[in-house]
């Protein structure tokens, strides 16, 4: 099992525990590299939902095609798909089609390698 804490900033900030199985993790993963945090947005529903918790891994920065990131940029924090083809980092909500940034634009901070919609 992996226990992990998350603030809740929909709860007053309250400190938070997530547990859950290691087998949920479907890629490899440093599990002292791993944390979880909460996703205040839509912009990458029905996938992730606002409000989510998602599970990420600090080590895990190989970029691929697909694959869901935490990306640092103009200093907020986003959760993006990447497109390979075009190097940047998409929203999957068509209502937030504007919010792409450039791989060059970014810092990756973490691979997002799990999510849980309803705790």
């Amino acid at each position: 099992m992996i226990n992990l804490e998350y603030t809740d900033i929909f709860d007053d900030n309250k400190i938070k525990k997530i547990q859950f199985s290691k087998n949920l993790l479907k890629t490899p993963f440093k599990e002292k590299s791993l944390f979880a945090i909460l996703v205040d947005g839509k912009s990458m529903e029905p996938v992730i939902n606002h409000k989510a918790v998602i599970i990420a891994d600090l080590s895990n920065k190989k970029l691929e095609d697909e694959n869901v990131y935490l990306v640092y940029y103009e200093n907020k924090m986003w959760v993006k798909k990447y497109d390979l083809e075009n190097k940047t980092f998409i929203s999957i909500n068509p209502n937030f089609s504007h919010l792409v940034y450039k791989e060059e634009e970014i810092h990756l901070v973490a691979k997002v390698i799990l999510t849980f919609t309803n705790l």
